[in-house]
């Protein structure tokens, strides 16, 4: 192979070769038809690499269900940038919360044997721990059915994983009880069992500890054996840390989080997080509960197949309705009124990774999108999946089309300006071509498209907003239809704190903050971030910090920040001076003592 040819290999966009047979065009309109939240008559779709370079993505792989059928798999970026290695189909990424849905299956696999019940005490099944009685549990004891759709009353949300260093890594029943070495508190029931959704991995971590108790076996054996073996998922793993075989096709991890190590954190808590995978093999995932839906699957049988995608919970009634299943979240246009319209998902975030996962419940289509960046929460993802739904006429998935009306470049750019959000929240229009651009203080850009005189639709959640003007026909506010109040334009010298304080207006921005009388975890968290964005703001983060300590002089959280900004500034006897004021404020925070031990250690 010549050098000149391996080079546009690494640098064209990996194609799954079994797919490449009359997919191509459908491939390229999804490519360039990228959207916002809501489709726009006439608005030209983004492509897929510009919109990478946008979000700062480094590589994604993507795998689309169509008739039941992994019809394409594409790969595009890198899957380690400082090496210039690409993604390719192969790549494995890790899953995020996805694991859970997998924890379902299996779960629900071993119901049918009639190894475990939905309905029954889980403590009847758990041997080498059991949930802690308390008042709660005593008239209502959770069940694997209340595990799996987060309405237990469980603990612990999440996890944040551990950098590999991390040695030796805590055992399941470890995690659970809180022990020092899982760094994360003991997994109770602190609310009423079976009332409402809570998102626990906590509890997912109990119903793993059940299933490892009832069939004698480590979670990575089960799930190989109930899941992927059958599904011929072979580049899929539990196995925390990743074994040698799988690490060398796995992606690095990347994130701007500023508590972010540079490196793919390894998740012992494998039920709530542990997955590693590619978009491929959840898509064979995704493929089996179709099939098993519609009877014709070998992974579980019809009625259990059926019983995951019943809503056991509602977590949000808007424009979508949000459920929970027993395992799957559940999704649907509030006005569907068809099966066809109705799909199962899961989204999974992890330290540098993200991926999305959606599946029709009636039909068999659907999409998996893996990344190595960890911040793209409802950004590419999403764009990515809309462009799926769109080129694929996935049914009642996308909102209505707006129509824009043409007015003139006079009116747009009347709008253009700043509108007043609250004391420290500025919405900002400008004019963009035939339509409007919103930013809120220093967000994404938000689409805005004219439908009338004086009446835009804003496309990040398909909602009207309004202009207001005075008596002689001048804008002079600005109003969405979810607020009570129009947001006042501002004038030319007015400004918030947070624009002083972007433009080194100390003095004023100090004065601004002071009069809104913030607390010291607000205060401490805008230092935060300013010491940790890119590029550093650290006398932005001075500024703040001074007026914390002037308001908030008893606070450990203020000391503990200025022990971080002394110390990122290179005064260390000032930081551990702070650090130790900090520890006097609040004896119980480990990482205070932490910080300050390991700048002892320095001296």
């Amino acid at each position: 192979m010549t050098r000149l040819l391996l080079l546009i290999l690494l640098l064209t966009p990996s194609l799954l070769p079994a797919q490449k047979n009359g997919h191509e065009q459908k491939i390229r309109a999804f490519e360039n038809n990228l959207i916002p939240f809501v489709p726009v008559k006439g608005f030209p779709g983004w492509n897929i690499e510009e919109r990478m370079k946008y979000y700062g993505v480094p590589g994604v792989s993507i795998a689309v269900i169509n008739n039941y059928k992994l019809e394409w798999a594409k790969a595009y970026g890198y899957a380690d940038t400082s090496k210039k290695l690409p993604v390719t189909t192969n790549t494995l990424f890790s899953a995020g919360s996805i694991s859970k849905l997998l924890l379902a299956t299996a779960a629900m696999k071993l119901v049918e044997q009639g190894r475990i019940s939905l309905d029954d005490p889980i403590n009847n099944f758990l041997k080498s721990w059991k949930v802690p009685d308390n008042e709660w549990t005593a008239s209502k004891p959770i069940t694997l059915r209340m595990l799996l759709s987060h309405t237990a009353g469980t603990t612990q949300s999440s996890y944040f994983g551990f950098t590999p260093d991390k040695d030796p890594l805590p055992t399941v029943p470890e995690i659970l009880r809180g022990e020092a070495s899982a760094e994360s508190r003991p997994v109770i029931v602190n609310s009423e069992p079976g009332k409402e959704f809570r998102y626990s991995g906590g509890g997912s971590m109990i119903a793993q500890l059940a299933l490892m108790d009832v069939s004698g076996k480590s979670f990575e054996d089960l799930t190989n054996e109930t899941l992927f073996k059958p599904l011929g998922m072979q580049r899929s793993t539990f196995a925390q840390p990743l074994p040698p075989s799988f690490q060398q096709h796995a992606a690095w991890a990347y994130s701007a989080a500023p508590w972010f190590k540079g490196m793919p954190y390894v998740y012992p808590q494998a039920a709530a997080a542990g997955l590693y995978s590619t978009p491929s093999d959840l898509a064979r995932l995704v493929i089996g509960l179709q099939h098993s839906l519609r009877g014709k699957g070998k992974l579980l049988d019809q009625a259990t197949a059926k019983s995951m995608m019943q809503p056991q919970v509602t977590v949000s009634d808007g424009f979508f309705k949000e459920q929970v299943g027993i395992g799957p979240f559940l999704l649907q246009q509030s006005a569907n009124r068809e099966e066809a319209g109705r799909y199962f998902e899961f989204t999974g975030v992890n330290a540098g990774f993200t991926a999305y996962l959606i599946g029709n419940i009636a039909e068999g289509y659907g999409a998996v999108i893996m990344m190595n960046w960890g911040d793209d929460f409802n950004g590419l993802g999403m764009e990515i999946r809309r462009a799926i739904a769109k080129t694929y006429n996935w049914k009642n998935f996308l909102p209505p089309t707006i129509e824009p009306v043409e007015l003139p470049a006079s009116e747009l750019d009347a709008y253009a300006g700043r509108y007043r959000r609250g004391p420290d929240e500025v919405v900002y229009l400008d004019r963009e071509k035939s339509y409007m651009v919103e930013r809120i203080n220093q967000g994404r850009e938000i689409y805005c498209f004219p439908i009338a005189r004086d009446t835009l639709v804003l496309t990040d959640f398909n909602v009207k907003a309004y202009f207001g003007r005075d008596d002689k026909g001048r804008i002079i506010s600005f109003q969405t239809a979810w607020q009570d109040q129009p947001m006042p334009r501002m004038k030319d010298d007015e400004f918030t704190p947070g624009e002083h304080l972007l433009a080194g207006r100390w003095t004023e921005a100090k004065a601004g903050y002071r009069d809104m009388k913030l607390n010291g975890y607000a205060l401490s968290f805008m230092a935060y971030d300013f010491m940790n964005r890119k590029p550093l703001r650290m006398e932005a983060a001075r500024v703040v910090l001074e007026l914390a300590l002037e308001q908030h002089p008893q606070s450990a959280i203020v000391q503990d920040r200025w022990g971080d900004y002394y110390h990122l500034t290179g005064q260390k006897a000032k930081a551990m001076a702070s650090y130790r004021q900090a520890i006097a404020l609040d004896p119980d925070d480990k990482s205070k003592k932490e910080k300050l031990k390991k700048l002892e250690s320095e001296q």
